[in-house]
């Protein structure tokens, strides 16, 4: 016998005051009038709460899927970067309050996702690489990661620590440079970034630097192959 879920009404008062809250964040993302990192971290939260409440069905949409879309596109990022700044939220946000979301940002709060993927917890203490406390009692993974001096990759080998994982040593910075580029290039361009992902599996917790790192290091290696033989064939 099949059963049948019969959802509370829904709150279309809410639903429109949370959404007039969203429609202002998106303008103030756009605009650059706020810290990215902190903004990103308060999207996450008023997008879990349109999920779990169901408010896209009174923004007129058919699938909450279709209101991330375009969300996205008002805010001009890829899809993979709106699905990760919501799954931080879903993750985080029963370990910590909103104000503790923003305050720590959504850069470091990826790494904090990733820790309590792998059955950490944000109550845990921070630890040297001997296994010894390296803060007095008090001090939590979540304490320190709110620290405006603690960056994501301070944090990240914390949370490394505390998870006993080993990462190969990070190197100098390779600087790029940059270049104009127009509006369909930048496009293929992200296009690229994004494939790249999708075809190496890099999980949207790693960091955009980290991503796009493996992705041209992986187009790289294969474009020199090839390119190296036409050489060769005196082309």
């Amino acid at each position: 016998m099949t059963e049948i879920t019969i959802q509370p009404p829904l709150d279309v008062e809410a639903a429109q005051k949370l959404g007039q809250d969203i429609d202002q964040l998106l303008k103030l993302i756009n605009g650059h009038e706020l810290r990215l990192s902190a903004s990103y971290a308060r999207l996450g939260g008023l997008l879990r709460e349109v999920k779990i409440h169901a408010y896209w069905q009174a923004f007129g949409y058919d699938r909450f899927s279709s209101y991330l879309e375009d969300v996205r596109e008002k805010i001009n990022r890829q899809r993979s970067q709106v699905y990760a700044i919501l799954s931080v939220a879903e993750s985080l946000l029963p370990h910590l309050s909103e104000e503790q979301l923003e305050t720590i940002g959504i850069s470091k709060a990826h790494e904090l996702r990733r820790l309590v993927k792998n059955g950490g917890t944000v109550q845990a203490r921070i630890l040297d690489p001997e296994g010894k406390e390296l803060y007095p009692t008090d001090i939590r993974i979540m304490d320190y990661a709110a620290r405006e001096n603690v960056t994501a990759l301070k944090l990240r080998a914390a949370v490394n620590n505390i998870l006993h994982v080993k990462e190969g040593p990070q190197g100098n910075w390779f600087d790029l440079g940059g270049f104009y580029a127009l509006p369909d290039e930048k496009k293929e361009i992200e296009q690229f970034w994004e494939l790249g992902r999708k075809v190496l599996e890099i999980g949207a917790e790693e960091s955009e630097h980290e991503i796009k790192k493996q992705v041209m290091l992986a187009a790289a290696r294969e474009c020199a192959g090839q390119w190296s033989a036409e050489v060769s064939d005196g082309r």
